[in-house]
């Protein structure tokens, strides 16, 4: 019965520190899924507030942009899309010359600054040419590492509670 009891409370203090040792990945997923015609433009809005991210705690972050052709072969070997990210600096974002494929782009200084600032991340993408779809935009943001406890305070945590089971047995004989 006392055995049962160790294993409940061995099990709690695993997933308590689990918890803790959490890497520092936020992952954002968007779901346009629009089509963009000639000299159209589509904008969204990148918010990772919700999922527990701390301003000023982001690291890196990367942008992938999920691309389809919509199988018109007007425009086939011609289709141009501008992706901008944050502010127009020509440091985020670029122009895509076949935007069938998906398009993947580290984030630059001042977005990541902004995204650092208020957790949000503006994404707008123009067809110069041509029309293609726009399927999901999923934002990859690294941030600071959690804080996980020593390995020597878990293993004296681990060595305790082996303690009061040996004890407890020594109690009941």
């Amino acid at each position: 019965m006392y055995f049962q009891w160790l294993k409940k409370i061995v099990a709690a203090a695993v997933v308590l520190v689990a918890a803790n040792a959490q890497a520092g990945l936020i992952t954002d997923v968007e779901a346009v899924n629009k089509t963009v015609g000639f000299g159209a433009s589509k904008s969204w809005t990148h918010n990772i507030l919700d999922q527990g991210f701390a301003l000023g705690s982001a690291q890196s972050a990367t942008l992938t942009i999920e691309f389809r052709d919509d199988k018109d072969p007007w425009y086939n070997p011609f289709e141009t899309a501008l992706i901008q990210i944050g502010f127009f600096d020509l440091q985020d974002g670029g122009l895509v010359l076949n935007p069938t494929v998906n398009w993947t782009g580290g984030l630059g200084l001042s977005s990541l600054v902004k995204l650092n600032l208020d957790g949000t991340l503006f994404v707008q993408v123009t067809s110069v040419l041509g029309d293609f779809v726009i399927g999901n935009s999923i934002l990859t943001v690294i941030t600071k590492e959690a804080e996980v406890p020593e390995s020597g305070t878990l293993v004296l945590f681990a060595l305790g509670l082996l303690g009061l089971a040996a004890a407890r047995k020594k109690a009941i004989i």
